[in-house]
C-alpha cells in the first residue's frame, strides 16, 4: 500500500495494533525504503520524548534563571546517555518488527506455496503463449556429443502450449517460413509432426518432450504442480504485496507475485516468479530467469491465456495433421 493511517504507528508504540493492523504495517514498510526510514525516525521521536518527559516529571518544572541554564557536567553526560538510549530503543524497535516480517514472509510464503500446488488440481485444460525475453549462451563446456552439434531448434519465442492433466500435452512453434513444427503427447504416445516428412510417434512419453523448457532440471512446464513441490525444495521463496488489492482496480482480480531464487548446490532456473491469484491461486503467468534450453539460457515468460476443456482427441497427433501424412513408430 501507499498511504498508512496516521495513528497506525503510534499505536504501535502502545502495544494496541491488531494482528491485521500489524501486517499492514508490515506491508507498508517492506514496500519502500522511505517508509523504514519514516518509521526509524518515529521511533526515534518517540523515545527521545519520552524520556524528555519522565526528565520533566521527576525535577522541577519552575524555569530557570539564565545562570542556570546550562546543565552540570553530570546533568550533560546524563542527557547524552538517554539519548544514545532512545536512538538504541529505536534501532531495536525497528530491528524487531524487521525480523518479525521476515519470519512471517517465510511461513506465508511455505503455506501460499502449498496453496497453489493445491490450487492447480481442477483438471481444466490450459493453454499459455510463451515469450522469449533474452537468450544468453550456456556457461557449460560442450562435450563431443553436444547439443550444439545438433540442428537448431525451431524458435520458442511465439510459442502456443496446450497442457492436460496427466503429462499430456501439445506444443506448435512457428518457423521462420510460416510452417509450424508441433510435439506433442496424449498420455499413451509422444509425437512430433514435422512441415515436411513423415509424423512420427513413439511409445516413449518423453522422446518428443526435450523441446520443452525445464524438462531437463525437473522443472515440468506441463505438469506445473509437480515444478512447484521442486520449487518448494531447492529454492528459497519470497512474497510480494498484493497488487489490485483496492476497490477501484478496473475490475481485475487482486494478484501476488511470489519469486523463487534457487537454493546453492540445485539445478534449474536462477530465479523463477509465479503470479497467481490471490482467490483462486491460479498461476496467471511463470516466468523463468536463466532456464537451461539445450546449450542455451532463456528468460521466458509464459502467460496463461485460456482455461477450458479441450476435445478428448486434442491431443492425439491426428487433430493436427491431415490423414494422408505418413506416421512412422520410433
Amino acid at each position: 500500500m501507499t498511504h498508512i493511517p496516521g495513528d497506525l504507528i503510534s499505536r504501535y508504540f502502545d502495544g494496541d495494533l491488531t494482528s491485521d493492523e500489524l501486517r499492514e504495517l508490515q506491508d507498508w514498510l517492506r514496500s519502500s525504503s522511505d517508509h523504514i526510514r519514516q518509521f526509524t525516525r518515529a521511533c526515534w521521536l518517540h523515545d527521545r520524548l519520552r524520556g524528555e518527559l519522565q526528565s520533566i516529571s521527576q525535577g522541577n518544572p519552575t524555569p530557570l534563571s539564565p545562570a542556570e541554564a546550562l546543565p552540570p557536567a553530570s546533568m550533560r553526560y546524563q542527557m547524552r546517555s538517554v539519548a544514545i538510549t532512545a536512538c538504541l530503543i529505536a534501532v531495536v524497535a525497528f530491528l524487531s518488527l524487521f525480523w518479525l516480517e521476515v519470519g512471517t514472509t517465510q511461513v506465508s510464503a511455505a503455506t501460499e506455496l502449498n496453496r497453489l500446488i493445491s490450487a492447480q488440481n481442477d483438471h481444466l485444460d490450459k493453454t499459455y503463449e510463451v515469450d522469449v525475453e533474452e537468450i544468453a549462451a550456456s556457461r557449460r563446456p560442450f562435450g563431443k556429443q553436444s547439443e550444439a552439434n545438433r540442428p537448431p531448434k525451431p524458435p520458442l519465442d511465439g510459442a502456443v502450449l496446450h497442457v492436460r492433466h496427466g503429462g499430456q500435452f501439445v506444443l506448435i512453434r512457428d518457423q521462420p517460413d510460416g510452417l509450424s513444427f508441433i510435439t506433442g503427447c496424449n498420455g499413451r504416445t509422444s509425437w512430433a509432426i514435422r512441415p515436411d516428412g513423415p509424423v512420427r510417434f513413439s511409445r516413449d512419453l518423453t522422446r518428443f518432450n526435450r523441446d520443452l523448457p525445464g524438462h531437463e532440471h525437473d522443472i515440468p512446464l506441463i505438469q506445473i504442480e509437480d515444478g512447484l513441490k521442486q520449487i518448494r525444495e531447492a529454492y528459497e521463496i519470497q512474497l510480494l504485496p498484493i497488487e489490485n488489492a483496492d476497490a477501484d482496480n478496473g475490475g481485475q482480480s487482486p494478484t501476488r507475485l511470489m519469486v523463487a531464487v534457487k537454493k546453492r548446490g540445485h539445478r534449474g532456473p536462477q530465479r523463477i516468479e509465479i503470479t497467481y491469484s490471490v482467490a483462486t491461486g491460479h498461476i496467471r503467468q511463470l516466468r523463468f530467469v536463466e532456464m537451461p534450453y539445450g546449450p542455451e539460457r532463456l528468460t521466458l515468460r509464459m502467460t496463461l491465456v485460456e482455461e477450458r476443456t479441450l476435445r478428448p482427441d486434442f491431443f492425439d497427433y491426428q487433430s493436427h495433421c491431415s490423414a494422408d501424412r505418413i506416421v512412422e513408430e520410433e
